[in-house]
């Protein structure tokens, strides 16, 4: 099935509780004030009886969770009409590294091959006082409720579907509890609930690479990868990728239109350079990194700080809206771009030049970025990498005309409106 899986973070009670003190001091300093979003990427995606491969020399904790399934396209969903948009639930398991921090994307926990199995979809009565049990060689290890989420299943459709439009098949996992069960080279770990198939799955230490399942190609993108735009921020560069993914509803195209959502004070553009992946990468070199490489493209990353909180930076409500994020659907050959290092980047914003840098002063360059993603996760073709923005942020406004360009590589063009204008044009 081809479909996204957005996951929630702290929507337990007791992860809400363990974290709290943390919260009130840096660098968070408040309470998270809407759910956390995260996505579980295609490479993640397992089915019920697939065996899964265990990162060596890392600890891997269980995180039995229930998804809800959406039934049709969800946009901007009223609450007492939720209900309506479900088309089951499934038992599912969101696998992660140890949760140390929520202050940055967590790729490197959160996004490994394998670390999200879901089960087959069933329909439910209640799935509001759910109890979800997880065994481990047939004994059993945890048992929680549902009733002790934070926002149940209706809650949250309503809160992503507000600035995402969800579609047939896509799929929520609603939290895990503060405490995960470690899983071992050799267990089988079955997820059970009334009124549900059960989910079960082996680990194993293979790492050979495996199929990979179908679904959406993944838009990797970089933040502060360019060391005069984090001191633009007042941030220091960082000593590792700061990578999140951005969900398919934010794509658009050329010459399409962007959404300034209302009552807000500074949404920005960012020039990026896109890298297009040509072929199933896994443990490659960076030395062999750009032999994985189709092409490239150029991406327009717009952000809405107003919306940016402290933590899981920079969190959906910031960078995956509807319509946030145009790009180019043509792809340069590789061949055709000798140096990727040494391309000029550009921003027009009503034809007057605000935005200007060159590849040459990323952070972490491209072959580096494609080395780095495959240690832990399987790259596919179609996969792509928006490789960060140089310095010369401005606000921008309904009724501008912004430009974006990379040297050789190619121009894209889009138009602000406004969210009265954009609802209109969809009557």
């Amino acid at each position: 099935m081809k479909r996204s899986v957005f996951a929630v973070a702290l929507n337990h009670v007791s992860q809400i509780a363990v974290w709290d003190d943390a919260f009130h001091q840096a660098p968070y300093q408040t309470p998270p004030k809407t759910p956390v979003w995260f996505i579980k990427p295609r490479n993640t995606h397992r089915a019920h009886g697939d065996v899964i491969g265990l990162p060596q020399g890392l600890t891997t904790f269980n995180g039995a969770t229930l998804a809800v399934v959406l039934s049709k396209t969800a946009r901007k969903v009223m609450p007492e009409n939720a209900a309506d948009y479900i088309a089951g639930y499934a038992l599912a398991n969101e696998l992660s590294l140890a949760e140390e921090s929520f202050y940055r994307p967590a790729i490197q926990a959160k996004c490994r091959d394998g670390f999200c199995p879901i089960g087959d979809i069933a329909a439910l009565a209640d799935a509001d006082a759910l109890e979800i049990i997880t065994e481990i060689n047939g004994v059993e290890q945890q048992r929680w409720s549902t009733a002790d989420l934070q926002r149940n299943a209706a809650q949250l459709i309503v809160a992503l579907s507000d600035f995402a439009t969800l579609q047939a098949g896509d799929v929520i996992l609603l939290g895990t509890p503060q405490e995960r069960i470690a899983v071992n080279v050799g267990d089988t770990v079955t997820i059970r609930a009334a009124g549900l198939p059960s989910l079960t799955n082996r680990f194993s230490g293979d790492a050979a690479l495996v199929e990979q399942p179908q679904g959406y190609p993944t838009l990797f993108a970089l933040g502060l990868n360019y060391a005069d735009h984090a001191t633009e921020l007042d941030f220091k560069a960082p000593e590792q990728p700061l990578v999140f993914i951005k969900a398919p509803n934010t794509l658009t195209g050329n010459d399409a239109v962007t959404v300034r959502p209302d009552n807000i004070e500074y949404m920005h553009y960012e020039a990026e350079l896109v890298v297009v992946i040509g072929k199933t990468a896994r443990d490659v070199s960076r030395e062999q990194a750009l032999d994985y490489v189709e092409g490239y493209t150029v991406c327009n990353d717009y952000a809405v700080r107003d919306y940016l909180e402290n933590y899981y930076r920079p969190n959906l409500r910031v960078k995956s809206r509807d319509t946030l994020t145009p790009l180019l659907e043509t792809i340069v050959p590789r061949a055709r771009v000798p140096d990727v290092q040494n391309l000029d980047l550009k921003t027009f914003v009503n034809g007057e030049l605000r935005q200007s840098g060159n590849t040459r002063d990323m952070v972490f360059d491209v072959a580096f970025l494609v080395s780095w993603l495959s240690q832990f996760m399987t790259l596919q073709p179609g996969d792509m990498i928006a490789t960060g923005t140089p310095k010369g942020l401005s606000d921008v406004q309904p009724g501008d005309e912004v430009v974006v360009e990379v040297e050789g590589v190619g121009r894209l063009t889009n138009r602000i409106v406004s969210e009265q204008q954009f609802e209109e044009s969809l009557k």
